[in-house]
Parts: C-alpha cells; structure tokens; sequence
C-alpha cells in the first residue's frame, strides 16, 4: 500500500467546496446577481455591517497614507453620531476583522459587494469547518453531508438575513475539534525520541486556537461566549461518557494547550478589551432578558428560511422578534432521526462513545437556549430557567439565548451524521434503510429556500458629485435619519455616508452605546430639530411650522454645534411625511438648497 498524495487528499475537499458555492449560490442567487445594489434581510441591521465594513477599509487605507485621516481608530469613531461623542466600536457588531481583511474589495467595488460576499462565503466555511470536526469520527460522505446540514441549517440562513457576524460559524466546530486533538495528543504514547516533537504540535495546536479566538474577538464577540457556554457543555459530556477514553495526561494536555490559547487570544485581544473600558459603552444588559428565548416548539415549526415555511414562525412572542433570530428550526424527521440513533447507537456499538457526547452536550446547550423562563407554544411553562444562571453572570448576561441553538445544531448534525454513516454500511438491513428514508425526509423538510433580496437605495449623489459639494470632513445631518428599526431601509443613510469613502462625519447613526439619561442607547440621541420632527415622524401629526421660533432655535442650534450640511434625500424609502413636505419644510427653515440633482438636496449651515 502506499500513501494517498496531498493532491488526492485535497481533491474531495476542492469538490465539496464547489458544490457548497453552488449551495450558496442557489440560496442567495438574488445577491449574486446584484452584488452591488441589494441584500437578503427583512430588517437593516444590513446597512450597519456595511458601514462598518467601510469603516473599516477607510482607516487602513488612511494608515497606509491614503485618505485625509479623520475616520477615527478602527474600534472608536466619531463619524457618526458625531455630536453625541461617537460610537464605541468594541461594543458593537463592527465585523473589524473582515472589514481589514476585504479592505482591498471594498476599495475595489464598495462595501455592498463586501457585506454580500460575507453573505455568500459564510456558509461555505462554516460547513468546512464543521467538516473538519466531523471527519474526526466520520468517513468522509456523511461528515460532508452532515456538515453541509450545519453550513446551511435554519440558524445559519436566517442570521445571514441581516447578521453575518452571528451567521460566522467556523469557530464552534473548530473549538471542539482542537479540545479533541489536544486530548488525543494526551493519550499518544511519548518514548524520548518523540517527546519535543509532541511539545511542538502541543505549541501549534494552543497557537493555532488563540489566533482563532483572537480573530474571533473581532468578528462576535457573543459567538465567542456562546462557544465558551458549549465547551463547557462538551466538556462535561466528554468527563461522562469519554472517561474510558482518556485518562490524566490527555486533560493535562488539554489544559497546556487551552492556557497556550488563552494568553494568545487576549494578547490578540487587548485594543478591543481596552476600548470597552472606553466612552460610550453601553453601562447595562444590551437587550432585556425573557424575550429573546427559543420556544419549545421552534425546532417543530419552520421560519423564514426553510422552503417549507410561510415566512414567520406562527408562535406568538413577548415582543416582535426579528425573523433573523428565528434559526432553531430542525423539523421534526430530523428530531425523530436523532431519538432513534442515540437508542439504538448509544450503548453497544462503534459509535455509542461520539454519539453519547454529542446527544449530551446538544441537549445540555439547548436546555440554555431555551432562556428563562421557558416557553411553549408562546406561554410561560416553567418560571426559571438554567439560562437564569448565565444571566446572573457579567458580560455573559449580554447573550441571547435564541443564539445558542447553533451549537445544538452541530451537535444534532454529529448524531444524524453517525446515523448516516451506519445506515450506509448497513444498507442491506431493513432498520437502515428505514433510516435512510427519514434521514431523507430530514433533509428535505429543513432545506433551505431561495432567499429574496430587496434594493440598497443609494442616491447618485453619494458616488458623483459629493466631492464638489461637500468638504472633506464636514458635519452633515441627514434626512431621513437612520432610525434603529428593523426593517429595511430604515438606516440606508449610513450606506449613504460609507459608499462616500466617508467624505462626512453624520450626527445620527444606529449602534450601542449610551448616554447621560440611558444606561444602553440604540442610536444617537435626537437633536432639537428632530424633537420638533418626532411627532410628524412617529405619530403622523402634521409638520411644525418652518416659520416659527422654535424651528428657527432649532436650526440655529444645529449650526452652533458644528452641523454644516443638511442632505435631504425626498425620494428616499421610509421618509416621513407626504410628497414634498420635507423639502418644503427645509426650503423655508434654512434657505435655498445649494444642489438640488441626483436623488438629494443639500442645504448649507456654515454660512
């Protein structure tokens, strides 16, 4: 016999690879056709990661000498929210470590094409990584076809409706695969001559796992507890069910290699540490607990992605929930499938080990994800919860529990993924067939459908004529002003001001923060002219009367406080108010525009 060239142990993973683009391309095709103009998501948390990925181009390529300087660092800005002290990059979605990383793209074809190549790549990694984990105790067919469940299952589509951080999947498997190689490395035998190079693979295992910690900083942060929550969780399975697998020295390697890890990834981590310390962090829980748990029933009933589903999910919630965190569903094939694996593989077989450890940690990282209380069918079914227990913790309190069902849904996919390889090499036995056929049916009921795009407007302004009409570096209030809804177009100005090259700094914005009278803030603090506005804007009464002294206060503070520009887009999705009446109202209270084409009008203040 001989060993299989790297060419040939390469050429499996190349074909999966292909045939998760085309996966990819299937699903999110609305985007691929229009990379640059639309996204896939029924809210706008869209036009934030956008910003963000601008941002983040536009001070590397001020640090590499290119821009006039004035974007800020990469985790604190004051381009938007310019007059409430900026934003506070460590505390939001910033995505920093892609956006340095598709800088090049973004300067190349804008930060639209960017945010939708994310779109399209995530699922692909994410089903390599988890591939990665699963060949571990799979034969190369079912770990694929297990992973590709993962890479493209409910949670993973529907996060990348508008959160491609949380839809950034490669660190949980990847997490447990190096906690089995350290273990493994443990348990193989050391004589003299082989102990330095085992102390080598100790430093590139803990090495290589702190550079993905480290990243991971920089892409969620949530994720990243998320996935301390479920080591632990497979942790406890692996002390119960792997005991006779491994004795003292693999924990000990375990525990070299995990504190190699952990002084890398906060080394890697430090700027963004520091920076939470800094202003305008949020001084309380981001999001109000009880609201944001899976529902009993979320894993039965289909959601927006699954081609099964009508759209929503038809449980009634404490408030609305974004369709985007609506990701549990599995359907109930795959549960029944799973049931019968772990009875009938869990106690004399091959696989009773892997299959035993993934059904533990899956259910003990669901009993989290269904929050406190739990809920079923939308009602109060137990008071408290386990999740209680993490949201008495700091900083961890901050995770959402809804979010945790990415890692039951590895470990759901690791049951299926057995079962599929013993009904394969089973095939002749009856039970396997019929477990095939619902394995079948699992696949079936939790595919995803064709996700549909809806167009990023962007007035031609933005890309043609700003520089003639805006100074480098000028203060501009926009209307309509990004308004933290979750509903698309909501916050489009933002895409505005970052396919600009961010030639302005914008007085709104949409983020996490805070401020004097608000522990946790969600977008910047209104202005006394959007005081005046709020009631036409929120409870459609008539506008204020542009003639008026307190309309003319509020323009005079504007200018005061440094505004020199207001853009006034009349055309623009979701701007209050009938046809017209913005540019009426604008045109008396500050004065003749001074451009009035290409989708805008802009008055000027520093006059």
């Amino acid at each position: 016999m001989y060993a299989p060239t790297p060419r040939a142990c390469l050429r499996p993973w190349l074909w999966y690879t292909v045939i998760l683009c085309v996966g990819s391309l299937t699903v999110f095709g609305s985007v691929a056709a229009d990379p640059g103009g639309s996204v896939v998501a029924s809210n706008d948390d869209t036009s934030l990661f956008i910003w963000w990925l601008g941002h983040g181009a536009q001070v590397l390529a001020e640090a590499l000498g290119f821009g006039p300087g004035q974007t800020g660092s990469l985790l604190f800005t004051e381009s938007m929210n310019t007059l409430g002290g900026g934003v506070n990059g460590a505390w939001n979605t910033s995505l920093a470590g892609f956006a340095i990383l598709l800088a090049p793209v973004t300067w190349l074809a804008g930060p639209i094409v960017s945010y939708n190549l994310l779109i399209l790549a995530f699922p692909v990694l994410g089903s390599l990584a988890t591939a990665v984990l699963f060949r571990r105790f799979l034969d190369r067919v079912p770990a694929f076809i297990a992973a590709g469940g993962v890479g493209f299952s409910s949670y993973v589509i529907a996060q990348l409706g508008g959160h491609p951080n949380l839809g950034y999947i490669v660190t949980p498997p990847l997490t447990a695969w190096v906690i089995l190689a350290l273990l493994d490395l443990g348990r193989t035998t050391t004589p003299h001559g082989r102990s330095l190079l085992r102390r080598r693979r100790l430093w590139l295992l803990g090495g290589g796992f702190g550079v993905l910690l480290g990243f991971q900083f920089y892409v969620s942060t949530e994720v990243l507890a998320g996935t301390f929550l479920a080591a632990l969780c497979f942790l406890a399975s692996l002390a119960v069910f792997g005991r006779r697998l491994f004795g003292a020295r693999p924990w000990l390697a375990l525990g070299l290699g995990s504190a190699i890890a952990g002084i890398i990834a906060l080394l890697c981590a430090i700027p963004l540490l520091v920076t939470m310390t800094g202003p305008n962090a949020p001084s309380g829980a981001i999001r109000p607990h009880g609201v944001w748990n899976t529902d009993l029933l979320d894993p039965f009933l289909p959601a927006a992605p699954a081609w099964l589903s009508f759209g929503v999910s038809p449980l009634p919630r404490i408030m609305d929930i974004d369709p985007a965190e609506l990701g549990a569903y599995v359907g109930a094939p795959a549960l029944a499938a799973a049931v019968l694996i772990v009875i009938g593989l869990g106690r004399r077989s091959a696989h009773a080990a892997p299959v035993r450890i993934a059904g533990a940690t899956g259910l003990l990282v669901f009993l989290l994800a269904l929050g406190s209380p739990v809920l079923l069918g939308g009602r109060v079914f137990v008071d408290t919860g386990p999740f209680a227990l993490i949201e008495a913790i700091p900083v961890l309190n901050n995770i959402l529990p809804m979010r945790l069902v990415l890692h039951t849904t590895i470990a759901l996919f690791a049951v299926l993924g057995i079962g599929v390889q013993w009904a394969l090499k089973h095939r002749r036995l009856r039970r396997a067939r019929a477990l095939l056929i619902l394995l079948v049916l699992a696949a079936v009921a939790v595919i995803p459908g064709p996700q549909t795009a809806h167009e990023v407007t962007v007035p031609a302004f933005y890309t043609e004529s700003i520089a003639e009409v805006v100074p480098a570096g000028s203060v501009v209030k926009t209307f309509p002003r990004p308004l933290a809804w979750a509903e698309p177009h909501a916050d489009e100005a933002m895409v505005w001001q970052s396919v600009s090259g961010f030639r302005y700094r914008e007085t709104g914005g949409y983020f996490i923060g805070s401020s004097p009278e608000s522990p946790v803030t969600y977008s910047a603090p209104e202005d006394a002219l959007d005081e005046l506005l709020h009631g036409s804007v929120f409870d459609g009464e008539p506008m204020p009367d542009a003639d008026s002294p307190e309309v003319a206060s509020a323009i005079a503070d504007l200018r005061e406080s440094g505004v020199d520009f207001i853009v006034l887009a009349p055309e623009a999705p979701l701007l209050p108010g009938g046809e017209g009446e913005y540019a009426e109202f604008l045109d008396t209270a500050v004065g003749d525009p001074i451009f009035t084409d290409e989708g805008v009008r802009v008055y000027r203040l520093d006059q």
